[in-house]
């Protein structure tokens, strides 16, 4: 896109071609596997508050409004953290801090067992996603000088399926340790992996960034605020926030209040609502490597084709989750749940892999730093809280359909994202 390339040339710092260095199958894969798994426990330590709701609401007596408000809250310590966390990456390394954050939201989300009320829940929570922070900004652009374009989208498949892997665990553990014992317990076993994980990064190599792709920078880790800033005047990575923002906004109202829904809708007791979760995020694991691994062969040389499969996906996720959630049948509404859980993970790679392609590679940990804010900030302030306004006033049943609203209005972004990419390709 000629738009595109003069702002990306713009703000590239100097850079000097060399033949690309990914590095053998032996340093990097083991390197994937780490990051993948801690960012499995992030996701798990991150979601396994949903799974909990129903016996924190009963033992401390809140109301939806308020878990909106930890929500929110939360999210608000994620969008002040990512900045934070790139500003240190630049300063320092990339492994230190995100070391240094993993022990940061492992203590706090195993101190959430502490919780007695509202406030101290908000605190704990609070600490979570500000450490949490880092992963989200500094591993895209980690994974992404370890792979080449041909093998990033399958790689971000894997990325984006330690969410799925994580908030199944945090539905099936949480879920039944809470049942099994108590939602203190759950909180204090399932944050104490992450400790060993972050010990364990302390010996993988840092890649330097941009060598995946033949350039690596002569200035590195000297990239001016200015520069940094300058990804918001790149039109397709800042049209691809919006996006993402609707679409997470989707995904935290449709998935993190799914086994609320069962429960207060169709009577199933937490135990067994939670495990309908864990299964269907369990059985739709393969939807994603697959949907990646085909993405990148076929869509991913195609201008304008991975925004295009984005925003089929998300459309056909609003439609089933819809059916889903206003089917009377517990059956129906089990079955177009799994199938939009599945549409949406299919293509989940893509949306990290245009976070990173959008901008140059000594911008990725910044662009990536950025999406957490921009697109996580949004969806978990504003969706959380609406979502608990509506439900408190015309329940639950009612307020869980903004999430399949919020997949559609990702969709139209990135259909212009597409269009978009075909036009100015027609310039060149």
């Amino acid at each position: 896109m000629s738009s595109t390339a003069t702002t990306l040339s713009s703000v590239t710092p100097h850079v000097t071609n060399q033949p690309a260095v990914t590095g053998t199958a032996l340093s990097r894969h083991p390197a994937l596997v780490l990051l993948l798994a801690t960012g499995t426990v992030c996701a798990m330590d991150n979601m396994v508050l949903s799974g909990l709701l129903t016996p924190i609401k009963a033992d401390l007596h809140l109301s939806d409004a308020a878990f909106g408000s930890v929500s929110s809250a939360s999210t608000l310590a994620g969008i002040l953290g990512a900045p934070l966390f790139a500003v240190l990456a630049a300063r320092f390394s990339r492994r230190s801090v995100l070391v240094g954050s993993i022990v940061l939201w492992s203590l706090a989300s195993a101190g959430s067992a502490l919780s007695t009320g509202l406030a101290t829940l908000v605190l704990w929570r609070t600490l979570t996603s500000f450490g949490m922070a880092a992963y989200q900004g500094i591993v895209p652009g980690w994974l992404a000088d370890l792979y080449n374009r041909k093998q990033r989208n399958f790689v971000f498949s894997l990325f984006m399926l330690r969410n799925k892997l994580g908030s199944a665990l945090a539905f099936g553990v949480g879920g039944w340790i809470a049942a099994h014992s108590n939602w203190h317990q759950a909180f204090f076993l399932t944050g104490l992996p992450g400790l060993v994980l972050g010990f364990l990064l302390l010996f993988v190599p840092e890649p330097v960034p941009g060598q995946s792709d033949g350039h690596v920078s002569t200035v590195e880790n000297r990239v001016s605020w200015e520069q940094q800033f300058s990804v918001f005047r790149i039109v397709p990575y800042t049209t691809h926030l919006i996006a993402l923002s609707l679409f997470f906004s989707g995904t935290i109202t449709a998935q993190m209040w799914l086994p609320a829904f069962l429960h207060r809708v169709h009577g199933l007791d937490n135990l067994h609502a939670t495990g309908f979760a864990f299964s269907a995020l369990m059985l739709t694991l393969p939807a994603g490597p697959v949907g990646g691994w085909l993405t990148g062969r076929y869509l991913a040389g195609r201008t304008g084709g991975i925004a295009a499969s984005l925003a089929v996906s998300a459309l056909l996720a609003s439609v089933l989750f819809t059916i889903g959630f206003t089917a009377s049948s517990l059956r129906v509404c089990e079955v177009f749940s799994l199938l939009a859980i599945a549409s949406f993970g299919a293509t989940a790679g893509s949306l990290t892999t245009l976070l990173v392609e959008t901008v140059p590679p000594a911008l990725r940990t910044i662009s990536g730093s950025f999406g957490a804010m921009v697109a996580g900030g949004a969806s978990g302030l504003f969706a959380p809280w609406l979502l608990g306004l509506i439900s408190d006033h015309a329940g639950l049943a009612q307020a869980i359909l903004i999430g399949p609203a919020f997949y559609a209005a990702s969709s139209i972004f990135w259909i212009w994202l597409a269009v978009h990419a075909k036009n100015d390709s027609k310039k060149d």
